[in-house]
C-alpha cells in the first residue's frame, strides 16, 4: 500500500485505486479477432478461427527492392506482445495508440505467416481478423 493510500480513509483509497486504473486503460486502444483458416474452399462444420500464434510487432510494414520490378516486404522487428490462441479462440490485445502489426504463426508443418496492419485508437475497440493467407 503507498503512503497516500494509507492516509486515506478506507472506503476511499479503493475508489482512487479504481480512478487511476481508469485513466490508463482510457489511453489504450483494443483490438479483438481471429486467425481465418488457411483454406482454399472453406467448407461447412470448419472451424470459424484457426489455432495459431499471434504476434504484435509496433511500427508499419515497409517494402525493400530486390532488384528491377521487384520486392520483398519487411516487418517491424519490435514484438509487443505474444498471444497463443485456440481452435475458435480470439485475441484480445490492449495497446497504445499507434501503427502495428498483427501476425500470425500457424503450427508446424505450416509455414504459413498471415498478417494484417491495424491503426490503433485511443479509447476505441476494433475487431479486426487475420485473413486467409492461402487464397
Amino acid at each position: 500500500m503507498t503512503t497516500l493510500t494509507r492516509r486515506l480513509p478506507p472506503l476511499i483509497a479503493p475508489l482512487l485505486l479504481i480512478a487511476v486504473a481508469g485513466c490508463s486503460a482510457a489511453n489504450t486502444g483494443a483490438v479483438i479477432g481471429g486467425i481465418i483458416p488457411c483454406a482454399g474452399i472453406p467448407y461447412a462444420g470448419e472451424p470459424h478461427y484457426a489455432a495459431g500464434t499471434v504476434s504484435v510487432l509496433a511500427g508499419q510494414i515497409r517494402w525493400r527492392s530486390t532488384g528491377p520490378g521487384t520486392s520483398t516486404i519487411v516487418f517491424p522487428t519490435a514484438a509487443v506482445v505474444t498471444e497463443q490462441v485456440g481452435v475458435d479462440a480470439s485475441y484480445d490485445f490492449a495497446l497504445l495508440p499507434g501503427d502495428y502489426v498483427l501476425r500470425a504463426n500457424f503450427p508446424p508443418p505450416a509455414n504459413i505467416e498471415p498478417w494484417v496492419s491495424v491503426t490503433i485508437h485511443a479509447g476505441q475497440t476494433q475487431y479486426v481478423d487475420i485473413p486467409n493467407a492461402c487464397m
